[in-house]
């Protein structure tokens, strides 16, 4: 064995020495050739290779009658490896094995049928050669051989006894009976079964007077194999490693055993067969793929140095904004100049003073904070406020309907400032009249909804005749308005003619012979404003006693009177939130900056005073009647009011004066300090089990949110939101604001609680 150890050793020094004098060679021919192309060695990385395998372990020892065990009857071993590549051709592996070994006789010529079987745990190291300075760079598979060293450890046992105690006796006949074949008793032996149990420690019995011998040793592996690349990262390895070690105690037989126990002088060795999967955690080697210098010998790395793509006048090489428009000014880094700050380039910014901190649009214009409020409640949208609803029937019809109607509308002006007196009080006596928003700044008003055109047509004309000379048809679709095509007498099938009664939502107090008045309208009545104004309201006075007003049953029957309802009158601008239950709003923003919220158009104060007392229900404790004839503002009992009561016809006493119509007592703040789609975190957790007085809310997007309050006032809230901040540690805890249970801005909250 150690013969061919050393044949081996002089092996490996014979192919190192000699490729390494042929590289010296080569690199000595090189330097005198072509000093200057010489390629610096390649620094060492540590691109580590892990392998995973089983395989057989097979005995060579005293066993047996040739000393060496079948692979059919061999133990299964695993086998796990950890390389690293030195060289082209080199490589260390560190590796450990583990498995059993066993054997068992019988019927040998000296009958001795001796069995064992060992634990074996075993690590080492190998230096691997792969014979690549040799074979071609590019191939699937590698040849292979290995030497190392290693220590091992064996715990052997032997099966003497069956599961019952009893001893095996092997008899000549090939049997194996409980009492042994030359005893006096022997007629009374039966036969037993090997359990295959090692149950006996053979040091322990120590049948040979060895005493308790170390099982631990070292060994010498030698191995042949071969490597199948699979792709940079994968590889698979079959090889045969012998293990020829320094001891002659695994199998508990040696020389010096007594009797038919005597084995050969040589030690015990083993031998494992494997197949292992490799995974390499550095890229496949690229070092035979050189680069060669020529491919660059036409680069003029100086100008690539100095290259201007964009003419800004700072190198690519440095430009931190590739791509900036020519003749726009930059900056030292390439960048277009920003004044503001706010992150939009002066070439793009229509606001080049925005505040500093300001939240901009993506033309650097300052977000008021409706629009930030909006946006957030959008993007949140924890209300389902912003979803869309699409409305069928099972036969489709109306899905139609829905998606082609137009609904048609008169627009008689539109401004991005406010209306002065008396364009507000001339829109007011308009009884159809609404307010879009269509951006932050810019309200369009309008006149009348219609399905038709032609009906759209003919308020145009009423309103142009009423002095409105801008009036134009347009219509509303997907939230937007749009000019409507010039009407043509195409379309002059029949249509609804009551169109003409401006106030057709306010008779639902009138008595039957209104409706009959208005039934007897036809196309050519369409100059008749207000047939509505001029019908017997004898029976809508009895249908009132519910609304409890104590007023009188005077009708308003003058030309012209039209009678509102005034939520209030602010100087900041209100979302739509804090009135999300009045359907028929009015928003009209004032020249002096107020913006007035209206409600309801009338014709008779039982109607008016009806509507009133029903926002007074909903929170709107300030509300009042307004009154408006012939384009002008007028009393209560200008326009024929003659109330039982004096709180009957409050109303503001003037049209520029704040006035707060809601009840303040819906207005409340609350402290919020964490949404989270689950649980809160541990640490948050920690620190809300410090603070008293937290609910749990659902939101409608399945978030947890987690609030303290409410609270009746915003220093409260303040207060109460400073100490979770500085005593409790919540640091990104805000207030939040409602109106009668709706989330609004905290603006909105502080100018609702004004007056």
């Amino acid at each position: 064995m150690i013969k061919g150890i050393k044949i081996i050793l002089l092996f490996f020094l014979f192919t190192t020495v000699s490729y390494s004098q042929t590289d010296e060679t080569v690199i000595a021919d090189s330097m005198s050739a072509h000093s200057s192309n010489i390629k610096p060695a390649n620094e060492f990385v540590f691109k580590p290779a892990i392998g995973l395998g089983t395989g057989m372990f097979s005995f060579y020892g005293d066993l047996y009658t040739k000393h060496f065990q079948a692979p059919m009857v061999s133990r299964i071993g695993y086998d796990l490896n950890v390389s690293q590549r030195f060289t082209d051709y080199l490589q260390f592996n560190f590796y450990a094995l583990f498995g059993k070994l066993g054997a068992n006789e019988r019927l040998t010529s000296d009958n001795r049928n001796l069995n064992f079987e060992s634990q074996i745990r075993l690590g080492g190291l190998n230096l691997l050669y792969n014979f690549n300075n040799f074979l071609p760079a590019k191939r699937d598979a590698s040849p292979y051989i290995s030497l190392g060293f290693e220590s091992f450890e064996f715990l052997s046992k032997t099966d003497i006894l069956d599961k019952n105690g009893n001893k095996y006796y092997y008899w000549s006949d090939g049997s194996t009976r409980n009492i042994d074949e030359n005893a006096s008793n022997a007629n009374m032996a039966v036969e037993i079964q090997r359990d295959y149990t090692y149950e006996s420690d053979i040091r322990t019995m120590n049948l040979d007077g060895l005493g308790k011998y170390p099982e631990r040793s070292w060994a010498i592996p030698v191995g042949v194999g071969a490597i199948f690349n699979m792709n940079d990262f994968w590889s698979l390895k079959i090889g045969t490693t012998m293990h020829f070690t320094f001891t002659d105690n695994i199998d508990g037989v040696s020389n010096k055993s007594v009797g038919n126990r005597v084995g050969k002088k040589s030690n015990d060795n083993f031998m494992m067969t494997s197949v292992s999967l490799h995974y390499n955690f550095g890229m496949k080697d690229k070092e035979t793929e050189e680069i060669e210098e020529d491919n660059f010998k036409d680069v003029d790395f100086f100008a690539l140095d100095l290259s201007d793509i964009d003419k800004d006048g700072v190198p690519d090489a440095k430009d931190s904004c590739q791509g900036t428009p020519e003749g726009v000014p930059v900056d030292a880094k390439g960048c277009p100049l920003d004044d503001d700050r706010d992150n939009v380039p002066n070439f793009k910014d229509d606001e080049l003073d925005s505040p500093k901190d300001a939240f901009v649009d993506v033309k650097g214009v300052k977000l008021n904070d409706s629009i930030i409020d909006y946006q957030y409640r959008f993007y949140m949208d924890s209300t389902g406020a912003f979803a869309t609803v699409v409305k069928h029937d099972h036969n489709g019809k109306e899905l139609y309907n829905n998606l082609f109607q137009k609904e048609y509308s008169v627009e008689i002006g539109k401004f991005s400032k406010g209306l002065p007196p008396e364009l507000m009080t001339k829109y007011l006596s308009i009884g159809d009249i609404s307010s879009t928003n269509i951006d932050d700044s810019t309200t369009v008003y309008t006149a009348g909804k219609f399905n038709s055109l032609l009906d759209a047509e003919i308020r145009k004309k009423q309103l142009i005749s009423d002095g409105l000379t801008d009036a134009k048809v347009v219509y509303k679709q997907n939230g937007k308005l749009y000019d409507a095509p010039a009407y043509t007498a195409t379309n002059t099938t029949a249509t609804n003619n009551n169109t003409n009664n401006n106030n057709t939502a306010n008779n639902t107090n009138n008595s039957k012979a209104t409706n009959n008045n208005n039934n007897n309208n036809n196309a050519n009545n369409t100059n008749n404003n207000n047939t509505a104004n001029n019908t017997n309201n004898s029976n809508a006075a009895n249908n009132n006693t519910a609304n409890n007003t104590n007023t009188t049953n005077s009708a308003v029957n003058s030309k012209g009177i039209i009678l509102r309802v005034q939520l209030g009158a602010y100087k900041n601008r209100l979302s739509k939130t804090v009135f999300k239950d009045i359907n028929d709003l009015i928003e009209i923003k004032t020249d002096d900056g107020l913006y007035k919220y209206m409600t309801g158009s009338f014709t008779t104060f039982d109607a008016a005073a009806k509507h009133k007392v029903e926002m007074l229900l909903k929170g709107y404790q300030g509300a009042f009647i307004t009154a408006y004839k012939d384009g002008k503002r007028v009393t209560l009992k200008e326009a024929g009011a003659t109330p039982q009561k004096k709180d009957d016809i409050t109303e503001s006493s003037s049209d520029n004066a704040e006035v707060n119509g809601v009840n303040k007592k819906l207005v409340t703040f609350k402290v919020q300090i964490g949404v989270f789609k689950s649980e809160p975190p541990a640490d948050k957790q920690t620190k809300f089990e410090k603070v008293k007085g937290i609910t749990k809310e659902v939101t409608a997007t399945g978030l947890n949110r987690y609030t303290v309050g409410p609270y009746t006032d915003y220093t409260s809230a303040q207060n109460a939101k400073n100490d979770l901040v500085k005593n409790i540690g919540i640091e990104d805890a805000f207030i939040l604001a409602f109106f009668n249970g709706e989330y609004i801005t905290i603006q909105e909250a502080l100018e609702l609680l004004k007056n």
